[in-house]
Parts: C-alpha cells; sequence; structure tokens
C-alpha cells in the first residue's frame, strides 16, 4: 500500500499560510558563502581559544551571524561553535566575558542561548552551562536582551516561560514585556524601535479595553482564535417575511427586527432561530399579544422605524405618513413566559408633522429622540414623563418645503444636524440643560447654521464625473467639544468631506478619498473616546475595496477653495464578488458584507483574513439580482447579519489549545451538548406550532360557520344580498322545472343540505301546550296524514323534512344547476331513542292548482291564528281537531281535560310522573284519544310532524318546557313523599 500520499505537505497550498520568507528577511548571502564563512570563523575561533582570548572568540561568533530560512546548515555549525566556547568558559569568568561585548553582540548571545535550549537534550552542552551563561547575560545586560526574544512569543509560551526560572518569572510579569510582545505580532513593531516614533499611522487603530498590556495581550489572543477556529456554525432564521429595515441587539443575544413594509418589530432569539409569538406593531393593538401573522399584525402607514433599547426594555420609535410621531415601550420585551406588557403613546395633533415622517434618531442613553419630516422641519421630543414636543425648527425661506432625509444628534455636545433632499445642511448648536422642567414654559434658543448644497465630484456612467449636487447618504456628528465637525458622504461620491466650523464662525472642509476611484457605497467611522486614542473611517467601495482613512488629517482649507483630498493609510481588496455595502468594527474584529450577501471577517490591526461565510439568501431565480447585506450587528464574539428577510447569527464558540477547531471539553464548561440543543430546539417548534394550532382552533371557535359562510361568500365574489338574491332565482329555477310535465320528480330528491331559500316559506313554529296535543283527535291526524300523502309523489318519501331535537328542519331538494350556493352541510340525523323517521312533503308540481301558488285568502293552506286555544280547538274547517300556535298571550291560558273551553294556567294543572310502560310510540303509530297529555305530549316529540310548503303548519314542543315540567313533578313527588300536601 503505498502511504507517500501522507507525507505531502498540504501547508505549501495554502493561499492563506505564512510562509518564513514573510516572516523576518532573507540571509543576502548564498547558502554555500555563508557556511565558508562560517568555516573560516571556526578556525579562526580555535586559534582565540588556543591563547585564551575567549571574548575575541565570541565577538568572531557572533558578528555577521547567519540567519534566514535557507542557511541552515550554517546556523547549526556557528551554534556548534559557540556551544565549544561555551564549554571551555570557567564560571568566574562569565561575567567579565559577558560585560566585555557591544549591546549587539548581547542580544545575540540571547538568541543563541535560547537556540541551545530549544535543542533536545540541549545538544553537546550541559543545561548548567547555559543557565548559568543566561543568568549572567541578563544580569549585566538587564531584561532588555530577554525582551528582544520575549516579543515573538505568545501568551501560552509567555505563561511557560514564566515558569523556568525565577529570573524569567520576574521578566514576564513585567508588563512592558507583554506591551512589545503585544505591538511586535499586531503592530509589527519591533522590539529595537522606538514607540513614539513609531506611533502614528500603526497605533491609530488600536484601542485599549483592559488595565494592563498583559490582560489585553490575553484576550486579543483568545478573541482571534475563537473567531479564527471555532466550528461552531451559523444559525439563519427569518424574523418577518419582508425586508429588514432595522435591527438592535438587546441584553443576552436577543434581538428586535423591524419591517417598515407591514410596520412591525419582531423579537428572536438569533442564536436558536427561535422568533417569539406577536409583533410590536405601530397601532398599538396586538403589542406582542397576537400570534404573528404579518397580515393581521401590521400597519401600513408607517414611514419610518428606530429602535433602542434600556436594559430589556424596548424602546420603539415611530413615523407616520401623516405627521404623527408615537412611541411603544414595552418591559420585559424578551420574557417569553409572559406577554409583553408593551405601551404605545402617540403625540398631540398640535405638534404633529405637516408632512411624512421621513428620519429619526435617538440620543443614546436619554429619552430623547428627533424627527425630521417632509416639511423640511426638525423637532425635539421628551418621553421621560409623556411624550411632549421640546422644540421645532423654522420653516425653511422657499416656498416649496425642502424634504429632510438624514438625521444626527449629540445632545451632551448640544448639536443638531439634518440633511435636506437638495444637499443642504442644516446646524443647530446651544442646546443646553435638556431636558427642561416641564413646569417652565422655557423654549430652548439655539444657534442655526446653514451650508448650502455643495458641489462634488459625482460619477456618471461610471466613467466620466461632473459636479452637481447629490442627496446626502451618510451624516454624522463628530464628538469634539472646541468645535462643531460633521462628516458628510454624498450618493454616487468617490469622497467624503469633513465640515468644520471655527470658534469665529468660518467654515472649513477637508476632503477624504481619490476623486478619480471607485464609488463610497458604505462608511463606518471611529471616533476617539480617550486622548491617547486616533480616530479613522472605514470606507467600503463599489469595487470590493476596504480603505482607512485618518480623520484628524490637519488639511482645512475655506470652503471656497480646492482642498488636496486626504488619501487613504492602508487599502486592501476584501470582496471579489461585489461591493462592499456594510461594514461593522470592534477592537478586535473587522467585519464586512458584500452585494451578493457574502460576509468576511478581519483582524482589525492586522487585516488579516479570518473567516468567510457565505450568503443566507436563497439563490435568485434567473436574471434577478442577489439580496446583499444590508446591516451587521457586531458583539465582542457574536455577529449577527441581516440579507433580505433572513438573519444570519453567529457566535464564536472556545477552542482548544492544540489542533485546529477542537472545542475545549473540561468539567468546568457549562456548555449544553449539541444533540439536547437540538432536541431543545425541536421542543421550543414543536411548542410554536401546538400554540398556532391552538390560537387557529380558538379563532374558528370564537368566529363559528358565519365566518366561514362570508369567506366563501367573499371567495365567490358576492355580498350577502347577493347571494340571497342569487339563491331566490335558483329556487324559481327549480320550480319551473318541477312544473315541466316531463320532468320525473324523483329527480329532485337528493339530499343536498340546508340552502338559504329553503327558510323563505317555513313558518315559525311556537310553543305550545301539552292540551293542544291532548285535544287533537288520533282520527284527524290520520285523516291529515293520509291527505298529506295523497297529493305528494312517491319519489318524495326521500325526506323533505325531519322532526328532530324538538324542531323541524326543512331537506333540500336537488337542482338542475351546478352552481348552487350552499350554506350549510349535508343534514345527517342523528340517532335517538324513537329513531329518526322521514315523511314525505308534497311539492307545488302536485298540488291542485297545477303549481301556481295558492292565493292568501285560501283558508286551507293559510288558517287563521286563535288568540284563546278555546277559539282554536272549536274552530270547524278542514282543519279542525288540530291545534294551531297561539300568540304569547293565549298561550299562558289552556284549557285542562273534560272542560276545553276553561282558561287556566297551565302549572295550576299537577303533572304526573311519565312510568316506564308509557313509552313513546314509534312514529308510524297514532296517538289515540285516551293518551295522557304526557303520553301525548311524548308520543308527538318522538314522532314524525308532517309539513307542507305553503299549506300546513307544524306543531313545536319546546324540550325547555318538557324538562321543567318534569322538574316540577319530581319536585311534587319529593314533597308528598314528605307528607305534605300539595
Amino acid at each position: 500500500m503505498d502511504v507517500s500520499f501522507r507525507k505531502i505537505d498540504i501547508d505549501q497550498y495554502d493561499e492563506d499560510a505564512l510562509l518564513d520568507t514573510e516572516l523576518y528577511d532573507a540571509d543576502p548571502r548564498d547558502p554555500s558563502q555563508a557556511l565558508n564563512d562560517v568555516k573560516q570563523k571556526a578556525a579562526a575561533v580555535r586559534g582565540s581559544l588556543a591563547k585564551g582570548d575567549v571574548v575575541g572568540a565570541l565577538t568572531l561568533v557572533l558578528e555577521d551571524a547567519p540567519y534566514g530560512p535557507n542557511v541552515e546548515e550554517a546556523k547549526n555549525q556557528n551554534l556548534q561553535t559557540l556551544v565549544s566556547i561555551l564549554n571551555s568558559t570557567k564560571a568566574a569568568e562569565i561575567t567579565g566575558v559577558v560585560k566585555a561585548l557591544s549591546t549587539d553582540a548581547q542580544d545575540t548571545l540571547m538568541k543563541y542561548l535560547y537556540k541551545g535550549m530549544a535543542l533536545p537534550g540541549w545538544g553537546e552542552v550541559s543545561g548548567s552551562v547555559l543557565l548559568g551563561w543566561h543568568e549572567k547575560l541578563t544580569e549585566v545586560a538587564g531584561t532588555e536582551s530577554l525582551t528582544h526574544v520575549t516579543a515573538f512569543l505568545d501568551p501560552p509560551d509567555l505563561f511557560t516561560l514564566a515558569r523556568t526560572c525565577k529570573l524569567l518569572h520576574a521578566h514576564v510579569a513585567d508588563d512592558n514585556t507583554w506591551r512589545r510582545a503585544y505591538v511586535q505580532q499586531y503592530l509589527g513593531i519591533t522590539p529595537e524601535g522606538d514607540l513614539r516614533d513609531d506611533a502614528g499611522e500603526r497605533t491609530l487603530m488600536l484601542r485599549r479595553e483592559e488595565s494592563s498590556w498583559k490582560k489585553e495581550f490575553v484576550l486579543r489572543y483568545n478573541l482571534r482564535r475563537r473567531w479564527e477556529y471555532s466550528r461552531n456554525s451559523s444559525i439563519t432564521h427569518i424574523p418577518h417575511h419582508s425586508a429588514i429595515t432595522a435591527m438592535h441587539l438587546m441584553p443576552n443575544n436577543t434581538l428586535l427586527a423591524a419591517s417598515l413594509q407591514y410596520g412591525i418589530v419582531s423579537r428572536s432569539y438569533p442564536l436558536s432561530g427561535k422568533v417569539l409569538r406577536g409583533f410590536l406593531d405601530a397601532s398599538g393593538t396586538g403589542n406582542g399579544l397576537g400570534i404573528g401573522n404579518p397580515n393581521a399584525e401590521f400597519s401600513p402607514h408607517v414611514s419610518s422605524i428606530a429602535l433602542a433599547s434600556d436594559g430589556g426594555t424596548a424602546k420603539i420609535l415611530w413615523g407616520y405618513r401623516n405627521g404623527e410621531v408615537a412611541v411603544t415601550t414595552a418591559v420585559r420585551v424578551m420574557d417569553n413566559n409572559r406577554a409583553s406588557a408593551a405601551k404605545l403613546v402617540k403625540c398631540r395633533l398640535g405638534d404633529c408633522h405637516e408632512g411624512s415622517v421621513e428620519c429619526l434618531a435617538w440620543e443614546h442613553g436619554s429619552p430623547l429622540f428627533v424627527t425630521g419630516g417632509a416639511d423640511g422641519r426638525v423637532k425635539l421630543w421628551d418621553i421621560k414623563t409623556s411624550l411632549r414636543c421640546l422644540w421645532t425648527s423654522g420653516k425653511g425661506p422657499d416656498l416649496v418645503p425642502d424634504p429632510c432625509v438624514r438625521l444626527a444628534v449629540n445632545l451632551q455636545q448640544g448639536t443638531i444636524a439634518v440633511a435636506l433632499k437638495s444637499g443642504a445642511i442644516l446646524l443647530w448648536t446651544g442646546f443646553s440643560s435638556l431636558p427642561p422642567d416641564p413646569s417652565d414654559g422655557a423654549v430652548p434658543e439655539p444657534r442655526e447654521l446653514r451650508v448650502p448644497a455643495l458641489s462634488l465630484p459625482i460619477a456618471a456612467e461610471l466613467s466620466t464625473f461632473v459636479d452637481a449636487p447629490s442627496e446626502i447618504s451618510h451624516l454624522h456628528i463628530v464628538p469634539q467639544q472646541d468645535c462643531a465637525s460633521l462628516l458628510v458622504a454624498h450618493h454616487l461620491g468617490p469622497q467624503f468631506q469633513r465640515l468644520t466650523w471655527t470658534a469665529a464662525g468660518d467654515l472649513q472642509r477637508t476632503l477624504f478619498g481619490d476623486p478619480a476611484g471607485a464609488l463610497i457605497r458604505t462608511l463606518f467611522p471611529v471616533w476617539a473616546s480617550r486622548l491617547d486614542e486616533g480616530a479613522f473611517v472605514i470606507a467600503g467601495d463599489e469595487l470590493g475595496a476596504i480603505s482607512i482613512f485618518p480623520w484628524d488629517a490637519n488639511i482645512p482649507l475655506p470652503l471656497s477653495s480646492s482642498t488636496t483630498p486626504v488619501l487613504p493609510i492602508h487599502q486592501f481588496t476584501a470582496h471579489e464578488d461585489g461591493a462592499v455595502t456594510a461594514l461593522a468594527w470592534n477592537p478586535a474584529i473587522l467585519v464586512s458584507g458584500s452585494s451578493r450577501g457574502t460576509v468576511r471577517v478581519w483582524d482589525s490591526l492586522t487585516f488579516a483574513p479570518l473567516r468567510v461565510f457565505s450568503s443566507p439568501a436563497a439563490r435568485p431565480a434567473t436574471g434577478a439580482e442577489w439580496d446583499g447585506v444590508s446591516q451587521i450587528v457586531l458583539d465582542r464574539d457574536t455577529m449577527m447579519v441581516s440579507v433580505g428577510s433572513r438573519v444570519m447569527a453567529w457566535k464564536a464558540g472556545p477552542v482548544g489549545r492544540h489542533g485546529k477547531g477542537k472545542t475545549v471539553r473540561s468539567a468546568r464548561s457549562n456548555g449544553t451538548a449539541k444533540w439536547h440543543q437540538q432536541l431543545e430546539m425541536h421542543r421550543d417548534i414543536a411548542e410554536s406550532r401546538r400554540e398556532l394550532e391552538e390560537e387557529q382552533v380558538h379563532t374558528r371557535r370564537t368566529f363559528g360557520r358565519e365566518r366561514e359562510q362570508l369567506s366563501t361568500l367573499a371567495h365567490l365574489g358576492l355580498s350577502e344580498v347577493e347571494a340571497v338574491e342569487y339563491v331566490l332565482m335558483l329556487s324559481r329555477e327549480e320550480e319551473e322545472a318541477r312544473s315541466q310535465p316531463g320532468v320525473s320528480s324523483a329527480a329532485f330528491g337528493v339530499d343536498e343540505g340546508v340552502f338559504i331559500a329553503d327558510f323563505d316559506d317555513i313558518p315559525t313554529p311556537m310553543p305550545t301546550s301539552s292540551n293542544i296535543f291532548e285535544s287533537q283527535s288520533s282520527s284527524a291526524l290520520s285523516s291529515r296524514t293520509s291527505s298529506l300523502s295523497g297529493h305528494s309523489p312517491p319519489s318524495a318519501a326521500v325526506g323533505t323534512s325531519v322532526f328532530q331535537g324538538g324542531r323541524t328542519l326543512p331537506r333540500a331538494m336537488s337542482s338542475t344547476s351546478n352552481h348552487k350556493v350552499q350554506v350549510s352541510p349535508r343534514f345527517r340525523p342523528e340517532p335517538m331513542e324513537a329513531g329518526s323517521s322521514t315523511s314525505p312533503l308534497p311539492s307545488h308540481s302536485a298540488s291542485s292548482s297545477g303549481g301556481v301558488p295558492p292565493p292568501v285568502s285560501d283558508a286551507d293552506h293559510f288558517p287563521a291564528v286563535s288568540r284563546t286555544p278555546s277559539s282554536a280547538s272549536g274552530s270547524a274547517g278542514p282543519n279542525a281537531g288540530i291545534s294551531f300556535p297561539s300568540t304569547p298571550a293565549s298561550s299562558v291560558g289552556d284549557s285542562v281535560p273534560g272542560s276545553p273551553h276553561s282558561v287556566r294556567s297551565a302549572w295550576s294543572t299537577p303533572l304526573r310522573s311519565l312510568h316506564p310502560s308509557e313509552a313513546p310510540s314509534p312514529p308510524w303509530i297514532g296517538a289515540s284519544p285516551s293518551q295522557s297529555p304526557v303520553h301525548s305530549l311524548t308520543g308527538a316529540l318522538a314522532g314524525t310532524s308532517l309539513s307542507r310548503r305553503g299549506e300546513g303548519v307544524l306543531a313545536h314542543v319546546d324540550e325547555d318546557d318538557e324538562d321543567l315540567r318534569f322538574a316540577i313533578e319530581l319536585s311534587l313527588a319529593e314533597a308528598r313523599s314528605r307528607g305534605e300536601d300539595v
């Protein structure tokens, strides 16, 4: 088996691998020439040692020593010569020999001593000899010679060196040792260089976060290794299905994502991909209490959004198209165990803008904010106690308003700046002692400075340049205490500028960038927070390059004169797939995003590439453009990137001491296993789905069939009135089809359900007492049944009405049309004690009138309704013996058995209980006159009520009355059992 492939050095094919030639310069001599020189020195050294001249021998060896990657044989030969000198020197003579050497020779000797210590078994020299020379050399030359060696060591090696001996421990404990190692490895300043002379451009981007250089070095070393070697995978989630307008990072790596399209703000845990239910909307109706449906929770009249937070409280600033301003304050907004206590406060009507609100800006760490509208006016607001307007700028000199496009605020400095659409800039200074006391009616009176629209080199078709004003894309206030200064950048411009107002009120301008260079797409300014720090601006251009500009470059000239632009001190190509569209920076990491959605991570000082992320967006359709990176939120070890409607999150996890990307597995680690995290994520997803299903079931139960019917009508494009008219039209078509002589009536017996038109000619049944059914004879009921059955065809026996549950449900007839609107599902009779039965319903086509509707005066089809039971029972005619429902006034009085003409209360007649032997009779058995009222009532409930359209009425018995009577009988029986006289 051929295993030669295992000996291939794969690092030689790595483009990012550092070669020895890149770390230090090579020896200018040829390897053979360097070896010959070393051999000649070895002969001269043997002669010096023979004479006892140790100092001369050491000087020969240490002078012009070979170095570099190509002279390894010469270096080893020279080391052997030096070892022979060290072995032949007595311990008492070492101090004198070291003092006789020059400073450069002492530094070279220290390097050879460490080289000898690195040999396996310390080579041909004893360890005590090397340590003895090291001790004497340190006593004479001091720790400065050690610094030249320790400056090239990383923190783990320095800690290991400190455990060697007391002398090295003291050297490593010196903070200057860590400082020299830090600037050597990250700034490229050699130990021989002077920090004050080499400061300037190299230390421009240096930011110290810790109190000592030792802590700073260890922190940066660990962060860089985590960003470079961590094996954590990125997580992508969709907060809402629209483009993300703004993002804000909350405590514990939680995220707020705003959508200007829907006017909502979503809440999510980006490192797990979980999106909390409910949106914070600009209307204030949901405020996190919904289910997260953007089609129901949205505010389309929002024109601008600004996000901020104060601990766990989210503060959302809304600007509306009608000029209103509102603020949503949500306490404990990311708490998933309780509903967010969000509160929306809108401004007063008199404080609104006269146009849409175009831009918003929060004052950092303050309840104050600034708004700019399409009317060209700027307003200062306070939300500490209530939403109130503190100050409003005046109208511009033009009759047509100049809308605001960019805002910048720094109230600690007392400055507010706004950029107008025309390219002009307004600056107000002198906002002091804000916010004022609400009881005090004083209004701020700042000083206004106006800069007209400036003409800058603007690209025309990416080839030629013309001087023309352009809309401002970036506006920042420089935090300076002595004078007011602004950073201004224009769309489609290769330069940006600095505007400075002197104490005398003069305006000076400084240009940055090459006027013939690529167009600037994004800027990221970094201001100095201490006196020993410098300010700089990071710019990303159209060609994918990143440039670093020193902000404090001192070339300010009057505005009218042509200035010499400030060129970048460092520039490198970051993206080859598109323009740089987003930047983020912290003292350890620089992150850039491209127009194709890719993300790259760089070291913030050396600009060495650390990591590459592909685009989280889906591949676009053929001919469509990729979604670019719109915003990057960067924490110390966490990164959030928005691309279109998606957010990609990544956290730099811990790595091991040895091995690339090996994670730390120790008992002190408080992390969770990956399988456990996946299990929790699946549980969260299942919980979210279950909550969504419960919400949907609750919604369907709340709105019921009414919502389904309305949605059906909306799907058909019909209103309720149009649907009723349509059903009536179909009913007339059915009547015409039935009246045709060649059509069989069997075709109309198919059960299709209940329709709107079926309720048009069915009289509403009214509850009656049991005496009505008692006065009805079995012969009359039988004759009525036979009479109705004789007028209906046999095919109609399929059933057109069912008596169930104490009420009559009409059955629909089939239609020859395929476009009938069904308003209820098909009827399915439920099983009852007496069973469900159907009775034939005569059709109008079978009537004696030949399909012509009977007149209202026909007593057979429209009998008179009497007000007393006596008149109903004593009426003569074809409907004699059938009781009709009475009016509510007459339903109270009723006749008792044996005296049908007396009017008494129904409750004055004692009712007897129903014995098991008096079971309800089947529906096909008619009730006899000898049956008791209760038995007749039960049989009527179990039997089928016969009806006819426009001809008969339905005898309806209310089940509630039956239950009430039965309860009264039980009460009476219980009273009799106690011996009471009732």
